[in-house]
């Protein structure tokens, strides 16, 4: 079995490679976010926490499905953190469906 990044000589991803592929990823690192937190309300704060971790040191990747399986353990990660100080706080968010693709397309103008 053959790993998918590049870990020779401590390789890092480049800055511009790692922000595009990030933004090819956020449709699906936002629905991911919004299953997890069951609804929209704290899905660009998990994004945001998984752009901050993946960004401090990021591995170079030969393939796209690689970086892109990474970036979502991470969201995941960030999301489940999210869900533990609201349970800590005793915060309580009533669930709601995951956006449609036209709402997502509105959130993400604003996001961007």
């Amino acid at each position: 079995m053959t790993n998918d990044f590049v870990a020779a000589n401590g390789s890092q991803e480049k800055p511009t490679v790692f922000d595009a592929r990030f933004s090819r990823c956020f449709h699906l690192l936002y629905f991911v976010a919004c299953r997890v937190l069951g609804g929209p309300e704290r899905a660009h704060d998990a994004i945001e926490g998984c752009w901050l971790t993946a960004s401090r040191n990021p591995p170079r990747f030969e393939y796209e499905g690689a970086f892109r399986s990474w970036l979502v353990r991470i969201l995941i990660d960030e999301a489940l953190v999210i869900l533990r100080s609201e349970a800590k706080s005793g915060i309580k968010h009533v669930p709601q469906s995951v956006p449609t693709e036209e709402n997502s397309k509105l959130q993400t103008a604003v996001w961007e």
